[in-house]
């Protein structure tokens, strides 16, 4: 039987709650295993390696998707995967060049004279982390869930057991950092080999025909990416030239985006495949409305967990990252409110019809509102202003999107989004919310249980009251998703 959108986004969604949730005790792990200033470092590492990368890869991955969902055939496929590893692989060794060069300037920036004895960690991670991103949407491509399941957990347990040992030997930070790149090395290595076996035999290839449509294709997405992807990083980077590496450690675990943004992704990541099908054939009303469902089941989920942060951002911050984050409380708060924008991708039609430039202008909108409104922000409300600025720049960015799909899909604004449930969710929980906060507030019941378990509780209690008020609409749209 062919495995059915819902089915493949269960088992998507299974092992990226999984890894995810394994990834944040690998974080809770080091924020308390090591100081702020080796914290601060490895902030500062893999924030200046995801932007250089992010450069080079000029939103390769994104046309993974596009041209093998294109065609069923085993030539085709083959002979796209080849061209696209020889590319991928070279542009991730460029990237480990442009960062071994660039050292004296990163050092000087952060102001951190720790990251020049990790520049094996710019060197091999940038390629590493390129081919890693691939896996995902060919696997999804090949229906391919389960293998991908284990590869994506195997690769979280791998590092969070690197974690355990550290603490357990006693090792110090440079242990850990090689251990670290060694594991992800490894991963990508294997990239190499699954690809093989799924797909057949792949080849260093230098098809230039084949190069040149793979990046009028990417390129228009990869500077969308380059744009959204500084749009995100830039208020880090702000903190960074303001703050010394301590702060920067606080404020970058205050604004990581939390696991629940797993469901989207998932969701996203079966749909578009299917997406770009139904387009191909016309269908632009099922598209837009399967869109409009997965976008509301998702939000469903995604706003409950967000208000829940919003309101006990303290006790969820000294429980992921110990007391002494606790400082970063209000940009957690703000970080809390952007997590309800990731209940879709805003440019998912945009995407699936080619009109990637779109998508691009967008991302340079939101980058140039947000790099203006950083620096604004900042000197009016100081270490939250930056987060402020990177929430009004994602909405921005989210309405200018919806209006290109209106425009492109000839749908009115007002039916392009299922904005009435989407308006009836958010009071819900905005009811939900203060009411629950009041009873954190009048009852006196962190004496007995403690302030993070006391939150907890109320927020189970919370949850059971919310999904069965919701429980019908979830259920049918998941019956929607579930038919496709």
């Amino acid at each position: 039987m062919k495995p059915s959108l819902a089915a493949d986004a269960v088992k998507l969604t299974t092992s990226k709650i999984i890894t995810m949730a394994i990834s944040m005790i690998s974080t809770m792990l080091l924020s308390r295993f090591r100081t702020l200033e080796e914290y601060g470092t490895y902030s500062q590492i893999l924030l200046i390696i995801n932007l250089v990368s992010t450069v080079f890869i000029m939103g390769l991955p994104s046309s993974i998707n596009y041209f093998l969902a294109q065609t069923n055939d085993v030539k085709e496929r083959k002979r796209f995967l080849s061209a696209y590893y020889s590319l991928s692989t070279t542009l991730g060794f460029l990237t480990g060049l442009a960062l071994i060069l660039s050292t004296p300037l990163i050092v000087k920036y952060f102001d951190n004279p720790l990251i020049k004895g990790f520049i094996y960690v710019l060197a091999i991670f940038p390629w590493a982390e390129i081919t890693l991103s691939s896996i995902d949407n060919i696997l999804i491509v090949y229906r391919k869930t389960s293998y991908l399941m284990t590869f994506r957990i195997l690769n979280s347990l791998f590092l969070l057991l690197i974690i355990l040992m550290t603490r357990l030997f006693k090792w110090n930070f440079e242990t850990y950092m090689a251990l670290f790149v060694g594991v992800e090395a490894f991963f990508a290595l294997s990239v190499y080999l699954l690809v093989r076996k799924i797909a057949g035999n792949i080849e260093l290839s230098l098809n230039i025909n084949l190069i040149k449509r793979i990046m009028r294709f990417s390129i228009p997405i990869g500077l969308a990416t380059v744009a959204g992807t500084l749009k995100k990083e830039l208020d880090k980077l702000v903190i960074a030239g303001f703050y010394d590496t301590e702060s920067l450690a606080i404020y970058t675990n205050a604004a990581r985006e939390m696991p629940v943004v797993v469901i989207v992704s998932s969701v996203t990541a079966v749909l578009l495949p299917q997406m770009v099908k139904m387009l191909k054939r016309d269908k632009k009303n099922e598209a837009v409305s399967l869109w409009g469902d997965a976008t509301l089941f998702s939000y469903i989920i995604i706003s409950f967990l967000a208000t829940g942060f919003f309101v006990y951002a303290p006790d969820v911050m000294s429980l992921l990252y110990s007391e002494k984050y606790i400082s970063g409380s209000s940009v957690f708060r703000v970080y809390a409110v952007v997590l309800l924008f990731r209940s879709t991708y805003f440019g998912m039609v945009l995407n699936s019809i080619g009109k990637t430039k779109i998508i691009f202008y967008s991302a340079v909108l939101s980058l140039i509102s947000n790099l203006i409104l950083n620096f604004l922000f900042y000197y009016i409300w100081g270490f939250v202003g930056p987060a402020i600025a990177t929430l009004v720049a994602t909405s921005v960015s989210a309405v200018y999107q919806l209006m290109a799909t209106s425009k492109e899909m000839e749908i009115s604004f007002s039916h392009i989004f299922p904005w009435k449930e989407i308006g009836y969710i958010t009071i819900v929980n905005v009811c939900l919310g203060g009411l629950f906060a009041l009873v954190k507030y009048f009852l006196p019941w962190e004496r007995p249980l403690g302030e993070v378990v006391e939150s907890i509780f109320l927020g189970v209690i919370w949850g059971i009251i919310y999904f069965l008020i919701n429980y019908r609409l979830l259920k049918t749209k998941w019956k929607t998703l579930s038919s496709n």
